[in-house]
């Protein structure tokens, strides 16, 4: 695990307990924290700002809704992996956002070991999307 380098998070919820808690499931995971945003219009500033590798991103949220957010981070470059925090009740919003190009959502109420299996597959994602990003630069070296 050591070889790994921490995959920076950006976290996104309005509701301060869910950041709260986000950020201590991932203390200790290999995954660095880089900053916490309360509203949608604050989490698209810190993603060209921060540069985060993931976004775990709530749905429901003051002055730009968690859609609306991520229509604005696909125009990133490089876009972070944007990871969907929402309630069942919102399925239909969440199918939504995987069509848009989210890469997986953590439904709440959660518990360490979803948040962590996610996180841990969106990393793996990560390493390969990486590793194809060098093999299509490598041949024009």
């Amino acid at each position: 695990m050591s070889e790994k380098r921490a995959l920076r998070v950006l976290i996104v919820d309005d509701y301060d307990m869910t950041r709260t808690l986000l950020r201590i499931i991932l203390r200790g995971q290999n995954f660095e924290v880089v900053g916490d945003a309360t509203d949608g219009a604050m989490a698209v500033e810190m993603c060209q700002r921060l540069k985060p590798d993931i976004v775990l991103l709530d749905v429901v949220m003051p002055k730009l809704n968690g859609l609306e957010v991520l229509a604005k981070l696909k125009a990133l470059n490089p876009m972070p992996m944007i990871l969907m925090v929402t309630s069942a009740e919102e399925e239909r919003v969440v199918a939504q956002a995987m069509q848009s190009g989210a890469s997986g959502y953590i439904l709440k109420p959660f518990n360490t070991a979803s948040v962590i299996e996610t996180l841990n597959e969106a990393r793996e994602r990560f390493i390969v999307r990486s590793a194809a990003s060098v093999n299509r630069v490598a041949p024009n070296l």
